[in-house]
């Protein structure tokens, strides 16, 4: 049962992209309101809600098939190695992919903490599953 609109919230995930800083620096800018400090303020976030909104599902939407993408694009690489030697083509390929999975991985880690509202996790904490039951037991107490 939805209340009204889902209110916007920061993704701390937003900050390991590299780039966003710098984007998000260019958005305020573009911004252009006149009058006092406050109202400049508040007229300028409620401009960038949908500017972010929408930059975070092109960025990270989908963060789950993702992941799933580039496990399987890694474990297709994986297999073409048992079968020969990779060319170093193939190999930059399959690093790619790794990298690729670990970065959603983290993303996705990253969203689940901050749902979950556990700070005491420790960084290197994985186990995704245990972030998610946290965001709906939550979800549920509410």
């Amino acid at each position: 049962m939805r209340r009204g609109p889902t209110p916007f919230r920061f993704e701390n995930m937003w900050l390991k992209e590299e780039d966003f800083k710098e984007v998000m620096r260019k958005w305020w800018e573009g911004i252009q309101v006149s009058g006092l400090a406050n109202f400049i303020l508040i007229e300028k976030l409620k401009a960038l809600k949908p500017i972010l909104r929408s930059w975070n599902k092109e960025v990270f939407g989908q963060i789950v098939s993702k992941k799933q993408r580039a496990w399987n694009l890694m474990d297709y690489w994986d297999k073409e190695e048992s079968v020969h030697s990779l060319y170093l083509e193939e190999e930059e390929a399959r690093k790619e992919a790794r990298e690729m999975y670990k970065k959603w991985v983290l993303l996705e880690e990253v969203s689940w903490r901050q749902k979950s509202r556990e700070i005491w996790l420790k960084e290197g904490d994985r186990n995704t599953r245990f972030f998610q039951q946290m965001t709906n037991a939550h979800r549920r107490r509410n």
